[in-house]
């Protein structure tokens, strides 16, 4: 069991920062002011009249709905370590919320559906950079201010974490993969059982490949994932073919996508932040647990977090199994230090596609490769 601070044992109210100021960002904030506890809440950007009008525009929304719940507008760039240091000391958070990436993960597939379906085949991995970037700045800052703080990142956690784990800067949790495909994968094993969701537990370890792909095409594509479902004390998984559940995700169960469809996203984010913050246990899903890499079961309680693995499944087993989600998404291997070397594969696509060529990415690096990138996918766009 990993302990995390608790934030309501000398009753006040639980203090709650979010980074970014983007769709996802705005969504959990929303959420997070519609509850019936008490929270103060802050919001950090970089740009004053955007952090202004969104922290006034959550908490009056909320006043409209009977609930107090100010939001503090704090206005920093992550760019500025010891500005953003100083500013998280300030408002002494229990909890950060993190959703700050160079560029959403949707962007490209705004490009037209033949550069998209060119580009998309690097998959997830080489893009990297663009959310590495912003988390490493903020978890220096986070250190910097003495914080003990829970993180929980949005942005590609399942990489993101391992990346920064032997740097002692990897987040607490990530949100969003992995979890977000277990309520259609309860709500189809529950019409195959005749019972109620709420009855089915589901166990899924799986990396951001498995869970971004099983909703778009009804498969794996080949990478390793581990999925058992309990129904009270029975284990039922024999009695569910996991190739139904995933085609009927794909079909039955098909949902928006995209910056549309980051509803789920911030569902997935609100069960994890609502228990942290109101000290209540909980089984939900999360990538990047303390810095492994793919996503995993995971047990909330008041006391930490730990891994909610089936019987059966060991911690080392439940890594290997993301490991090889992770090759599949472009990412060849993730060493101790952070250095990330990328598939060849992917690599090419990225050289033929964007003229960007990166093999292997040291995080002293990172904002470099991150700027390059921004760069190159401008020029990219530009010559549609």
């Amino acid at each position: 069991m990993t302990q995390h601070h608790s934030p309501r044992d000398d009753g006040r109210p639980v203090r709650i920062l979010v980074v970014g100021c983007g769709d996802l960002a705005v969504r959990v904030l929303h959420g997070l002011a519609g509850s019936a506890q008490p929270r103060h809440l802050g919001l950090l950007g970089r740009t004053e009249d955007t952090v202004v009008r969104t922290a006034n525009m959550v908490s009056l929304s909320a006043a409209q709905l009977g609930r107090a719940c100010p939001v503090e507008p704090l206005v920093r760039d992550l760019d500025d370590v010891a500005g953003t240091a100083e500013a998280i000391a300030g408002f002494a958070p229990d909890i950060i919320f993190a959703a700050a990436s160079r560029q959403s993960w949707h962007v490209i597939s705004q490009l037209p559906a033949d550069r998209f379906a060119r580009l998309s085949a690097a998959h997830f991995g080489p893009w990297l950079p663009m959310h590495l970037e912003p988390v490493l700045k903020l978890m220096k800052a986070v250190r910097a201010a003495g914080s003990d703080a829970t993180v929980v990142n949005a942005a590609y956690p399942d990489a993101v974490h391992p990346a920064l784990r032997g740097a002692g800067l990897s987040p607490r949790l990530g949100i969003g993969n992995v979890a977000n495909s277990v309520p259609a994968l309860a709500a189809i094993a529950a019409e195959h059982l005749g019972c109620a969701p709420s009855a089915v537990q589901p166990r899924f370890v799986a990396h951001h490949f498995v869970s971004h792909r099983i909703s778009r095409t009804g498969d794996s594509g080949g990478a390793a994932f581990d999925l058992t479902f309990r129904r009270g004390a029975d284990d039922v998984t024999a009695e569910l073919p996991v190739d139904t559940l995933f085609h009927r995700m794909r079909t039955d169960y098909r949902r928006t996508g995209g910056r549309e469809g980051q509803m789920m996203t911030a569902a997935s984010a609100l069960s994890v932040l609502e228990p942290l913050a109101t000290g209540t246990t909980a089984t939900i899903h999360a990538p990047g647990w303390h810095g492994l890499p793919g996503g995993y079961p995971v047990r909330i309680t008041p006391e930490g977090t730990e891994l909610d693995l089936p019987p059966g499944l060991s911690e080392r087993a439940a890594v290997e199994i993301n490991v090889d989600g992770q090759r599949h998404d472009g990412i060849a291997r993730i060493e101790e230090d952070g250095r990330v070397e990328f598939t060849e594969e992917s690599v090419e696509i990225m050289r033929a596609e964007l003229g960007y060529h990166c093999k292997e990415l040291a995080l002293a690096d990172v904002e470099e490769a991150a700027v390059e990138l921004a760069a190159r996918y401008a020029e990219y766009c530009r010559d549609e």
